[in-house]
């Protein structure tokens, strides 16, 4: 239940800074892009790959690590594009 709060008070004040850093434009958007893709990066290759292979047939797995790789390069894209 503690964690939780954590976690949901760490939401709120990252959204209170996505806010606030509104207008300050390109240096914003360079620095927090960055840092928020590879909070996801990090998270997808630390706690998902380990149950993946865990719990899953190799087929099954390589299907489900393809599929994170393709959201990484849909972020990567989204990226470039935007």
């Amino acid at each position: 239940m503690r964690l939780q709060l954590v976690t949901a008070c760490a939401a709120v004040a990252g959204a209170a800074c996505a806010l606030l850093a509104e207008g300050w434009g390109a240096w914003a958007l360079s620095g927090v892009l960055p840092f928020t893709a590879g909070g996801f990066i990090y998270l997808g290759t630390v706690s998902v790959i380990p149950e993946i292979l865990r719990n899953s047939g190799p087929l099954q797995a390589l299907g489900q690590l393809g599929a994170l790789l393709a959201g990484v390069a849909m972020m990567l894209l989204i990226a470039h594009y935007e």
